[in-house]
């Protein structure tokens, strides 16, 4: 959304669920287990607007606390490069179901569904989505399970897969 905007219009839909509190400078703050955590945009100049824009509307800094990505350091982040981990399947309650990211405000941030396979087709590296792959040619390999180590790969092991090895 767009910054400072959206940090306001959340918090005044929090405090009409939930209420606030006025502190002893007389900002407004919402009750001890809601907080707000914004991560995205941050760096050093949004971040002095969205302050002085809680401030300006009477809100205490203590409702927000800010997530520190890449655009605090060099401008290369998730959206820059393309690149995020995101949950494409889960199983609740014992069936599969299928999930997927699709932001209203940047199409280019809609994540793959469903189950994935990673396949290596002619030298290409293909991620099939929805299912539609083919399990017998799946490259991805579960390394941890519930903190277990269950492969160990060295550097070289890795670039030699990843060159299609």
């Amino acid at each position: 959304g767009e910054l400072p905007k959206t940090v306001l219009e959340v918090l005044e839909k929090l405090e009409s669920k939930f209420g606030s509190e006025q502190t002893s400078t007389g900002h407004r703050r919402l009750p001890p287990y809601i907080r707000i955590i914004q991560g995205d945009g941050i760096d050093i100049r949004s971040l002095e607007k969205i302050l002085k824009a809680m401030q300006d509307n009477q809100w205490a800094a203590d409702n927000l606390a800010f997530g520190s990505g890449g655009a605090l350091l060099q401008k290369l982040h998730r959206d820059t490069q393309k690149c995020a981990f995101k949950c494409s399947y889960a199983v609740v309650n014992g069936e599969g179901v299928d999930v997927v990211k699709d932001p209203i405000t940047d199409p280019g941030k809609k994540s793959k569904k469903g189950k994935l396979t990673l396949e290596l087709t002619e030298g290409t590296w293909t991620t099939i989505a929805e299912g539609n792959g083919k399990p017998e040619n799946d490259q991805l390999v579960e390394v941890f399970r519930d903190g277990r180590l269950l492969r160990d790969y060295n550097f070289d092991d890795i670039r030699k897969r990843s060159a299609g090895g």
